[in-house]
């Protein structure tokens, strides 16, 4: 009963955690928007301080590319726990071992790959546009992403192999 009791748990924490991510993503784009559209005053308070009206006057192609490669990341990590909460939903705790479950696994480990490898270019990115005009540091910790892709990679192989075995078994009665 405990178990089921933190599944539930993590089911909110999830949901928690997505809609703040979607609510991000959309801040940063509506504000960016009204910045390229019309109001370059937006782009000194872009999203919980980060000022980047030093690179809007540089370049609005530089700045629209760092806010796009931004909203991509944050899409991507929500897009992570879109694929949590499926599994929230999809998983039956008779059963726990799923061709969908396994499935969704598998998309999350590429989906945290792709953030970390994003997070390797946009820093990149942003470091070397920092040589050519002050702006606010954006830094999107996404290594650990890189980590965690191969440890829920690891995880969603055993799935699979748990779902081989328990449809041997499954043969065998």
């Amino acid at each position: 009963m405990k178990t089921k009791q933190i599944f539930n748990v993590m089911n909110v924490v999830s949901w928690i955690v997505f809609i703040g991510y979607c609510i991000k993503a959309g801040a940063i784009t509506i504000v960016s928007m009204l910045s390229l559209f019309g109001n370059k005053k937006a782009t000194e308070n872009l999203y919980m301080g980060i000022d980047l009206s030093n690179l809007y006057d540089f370049s609005i192609l530089h700045f629209t590319l760092v806010v796009l490669l931004f909203v991509l990341t944050v899409c991507l990590k929500a897009y992570i726990f879109y694929f949590l909460i499926a599994i929230f939903k999809a998983m039956d705790f008779d059963k726990p071992f799923s061709g969908v479950v396994v499935n969704f696994v598998f998309k999350i480990s590429y989906l945290a790959l792709s953030v970390g490898l994003l997070g390797i270019v946009f820093n990149a990115y942003i470091k070397w546009l920092q040589t050519q005009v002050m702006f606010t540091q954006i830094d999107i910790n996404t290594s650990a992403y890189i980590f965690m892709a191969g440890v829920v990679f690891i995880v969603a192989t055993l799935f699979k192999r748990a779902i081989e075995i328990q449809q041997e078994n499954e043969l065998t009665i």
